[in-house]
């Protein structure tokens, strides 16, 4: 009589969001995707059954021999296996800082979101030191010819974007510090779109900038001088304080001259009848 042997059904992770129980996930995707059972794979790492239960049962964080054994005969990425055990092994009382909330690179669009995107990928690699990224890009370029196109990342750049200090000074530098924070290189691409597309704002925005500032040197020159802008003033009971802004819609501080009030007025509100808002309508 043929027998038909009980395949066991794994019981689930305790806590598939802890640390532990994330490594524990990612060594059952592994181990699955090849389609092996807990005892071949045992054999595989030349591990006993028992020890490959435990490590995927979530329980407790496995010794870093077995998770290296997935690694080197399961294919289990290395860089996924590294950061994983790194924060299921973490001792307690040094729980991992929150993360900078930061969009994707392909959503990216202002350079506050492209800072936030670097801090980020920065904090997702366990915030390396300075120094550590300054040799991980020193390292590259030494070991191989072809990697010159990084250029040199000091710890005092790597510091400030990190930081959200500045952003990289060009997509060269950009590719130095992507690689000091280990993002694989296949991302690079669309790291380098979003960087083009946060410089071309910034060019939009300052050639704007330059336009409206032409304009209202320009409309200012109509009037011949800041003297028109205070007569305005003078004619609404508002002694100015300061030189004119050189802009009708910049705050100008000035001094209500029937009650005293000291406070901001834009001349563009001062033309429309909008003086004193102590004395409500401007003395005549």
């Amino acid at each position: 009589m043929s027998t038909v042997q009980k395949v066991r059904r794994l019981k689930e992770v305790p806590d598939g969001d802890s640390a532990v129980g994330q490594l524990a996930c990612a060594l059952r995707r592994t181990r699955a995707a090849l389609g092996l059972t807990q005892a071949q794979a045992g054999d595989a790492i030349e591990m006993s059954t028992s020890t490959v239960q435990r490590a995927e049962a979530g329980d407790v964080a496995p010794r870093k021999c077995v998770v290296d054994g997935y690694v080197t005969k399961l294919g289990l990425d290395s860089e996924e296996a590294e950061r994983l055990y790194r924060e299921a092994t973490r001792p307690p009382g040094r729980q991992r800082r929150p993360l900078t909330q930061a969009p994707s690179p392909p959503m990216v669009s202002t350079p506050d979101e492209l800072g936030r995107a670097l801090a980020r990928a920065w904090e997702e690699d366990n915030r390396p030191s300075m120094q550590t990224m300054e040799d991980r890009v020193a390292a590259v370029r030494d070991a191989d010819e072809s990697q010159k196109r990084y250029p040199f990342l000091s710890r005092s750049a790597a510091y400030r974007i990190s930081h959200r200090q500045q952003l990289p000074s060009s997509v060269d530098q950009l590719q130095s510090y992507l690689y000091a924070c280990r993002v694989k290189e296949r991302r690079f691409p669309v790291w380098i779109k979003a960087y083009h597309r946060v410089k071309e704002r910034e060019k939009e925005e300052a050639t704007a900038k330059k336009a409206a500032a032409r304009e209202e040197r320009s409309r200012w020159r109509k009037w011949g001088s800041s003297s028109s802008a205070t007569l305005i003033m003078l004619r609404a009971g508002l002694q100015p304080s300061e030189p004119f802004p050189r802009s009708d819609t910049a705050p100008w501080t000035a001094q209500c001259v029937s009650c005293g009030l000291i406070s901001r007025f834009r001349l563009s509100a001062v033309r429309q009848g909008h003086a004193c808002p102590r004395c409500a309508t401007p003395p005549s």
